[in-house]
């Protein structure tokens, strides 16, 4: 029944934002609190790190580290625009999340790497600007609610969505709009990956659930659906070719070249055929008719033309 009831385990994102003016925590205070909770933040970023005892011994076991310990294996790691990191508690119909957010690429990167891949300095791919990590090893809820206890967030990157101008948003926004814009797509695409798993039991990378994903963020901050819209944040040309360092890329990465081919064609079908339902019935694009959307995009298929709307 919806709503889903909050995980208990978002305990942790309420307290620190309970004091903090509109909610927000930010600048120092958040960096301290989360380091002492997710001591993933305090480690080197260098290859390797997590098979090494150190890591072990702060995240796996939870015991503190001596700075010296942690400047032999490495510089800790430098952020560039501390004032500006932002924690919130994002409410949503399939449970709150927690989302960092920062305007700077760098911390965002710093971000990903310490709680999505374990330190490693992995290259991010290009125009990647928001994570959800789920299954995250955070002290402060193992120490509460026992050794089982994990946390989920959504990290964000304020930034142009797919990299697209403005001048090619629908509506034709100004580059502070568009950028505000951009931010509210992105959350609600990743908060929409996360309700999909809550609703389905699994999280998908796969083209269809990028549909599903862009279409619920661009009702969210746009009021509409535009395909080729769509086709641009997904790193395709207006005639639909696969530009080369699309973020198509990721989610055709294991077909060969024919059949990713067909799947982007597919997908640019599904899409022009959702706007045009959307544009027919525009109840359907109401804040209050979001779940409604949802759990119809959910029983859709990539190589099926989008049944009626609801």
């Amino acid at each position: 029944m919806l709503p889903l009831v909050d995980d208990t385990t978002i305990s942790w994102c309420r307290q620190l934002i309970v004091d903090a003016p509109s909610g927000v925590l930010h600048c120092e205070p958040l960096v301290e609190a989360l380091q002492a909770a997710l001591p993933q933040l305090r480690l080197p970023q260098v290859a390797g790190i997590r098979r090494s005892d150190l890591y072990r011994q702060l995240v796996l076991r939870g015991e503190e580290g001596t700075s010296a310990a942690l400047q032999a294996v490495g510089p800790e790691p430098v952020w560039q625009q501390i004032g500006s990191l932002r924690l919130s508690l994002a409410p949503h119909l399939c449970g709150a999340i927690p989302v960092l957010l920062t305007p700077n690429g760098s911390d965002f990167c710093l971000l990903v790497r310490a709680l999505a891949h374990r330190c490693e300095p992995v290259v991010l791919a290009h125009g990647v600007h928001a994570q959800a990590v789920s299954g995250l090893i955070h002290w402060g809820l193992i120490r509460r609610f026992g050794a089982k206890s994990r946390a989920q967030l959504i990290l964000l990157h304020e930034a142009p969505y797919g990299s697209v101008a403005a001048q090619h948003v629908p509506g034709l926004p100004g580059n502070e709009s568009w950028l505000e814009a951009s931010t509210v797509l992105r959350l609600e695409h990743e908060l929409t990956h996360l309700a999909t798993k809550r609703l389905l039991g699994e999280m998908r990378l796969n083209l269809l659930d990028e549909l599903v994903a862009d279409c619920m963020g661009m009702v969210a901050a746009l009021g509409l659906f535009d395909a080729q819209l769509f086709g641009r944040c997904l790193g395709l040309d207006p005639n639909g070719a696969p530009l080369p360092d699309g973020r198509w890329r990721t989610y055709v990465a294991e077909l060969d070249a024919g059949d990713a081919h067909q799947a982007l064609r597919l997908v640019m079908e599904r899409a022009r055929e959702l706007q045009a339902l959307l544009q027919a019935d525009p109840d359907l694009l109401r804040p209050e008719s979001a779940m409604t959307r949802l759990q119809w995009l959910c029983q859709q298929r990539l190589d099926q033309v989008i049944s009626a709307s609801p």
